[in-house]
């Protein structure tokens, strides 16, 4: 029935969306260690695990999660993803002028360092620990 698949489909994201919140709660009150994290290496080797080995049900889920959780990082309040760009408008309304765009642009370049560093840090941990197990 299409939409009991729909309403089961919103219920997974639901889910998904706040078990992202949770881990990201759990990581900034330290309750959640930073080490379960993985990057993109970790990803695919996760993908080729559970297709090898599980259901393709299992493999949609494992995808929509991987939806979800980008979803939730992309509107966090961070520079140059969308959650930083709502903010600097929000910044823009509440001032009555735009943001210069010289800070524009550190806050922008500050954004992408931010996120190569955690991308490379946790591309790193993911082939440390392929190569550890």
């Amino acid at each position: 029935n299409p939409a009991q698949a729909v309403v089961m489909g919103l219920k997974k994201s639901y889910t998904f969306i706040a078990q992202t919140y949770l881990t990201l709660k759990g990581l900034l009150q330290r309750t959640i260690s930073p080490d379960t994290l993985v990057g993109p290496v970790g990803i695919v080797s996760m993908s080729y695990k559970i297709v090898a080995s599980q259901p393709l049900i299992y493999y949609v889920y494992f995808l929509g999660l991987i939806s979800c959780a980008l979803a939730v990082m992309n509107l966090l309040p961070l520079p140059i993803v969308d959650g930083g760009v709502i903010v600097l408008l929000i910044i823009e309304k509440i001032k009555g002028s735009p943001i210069s765009p010289k800070v524009q642009e550190v806050i922008s370049y500050a954004g992408l360092l931010l996120l190569i560093s955690l991308f490379v840090l946790l591309t790193y941990r993911d082939i440390l620990r392929m190569v550890t197990q």
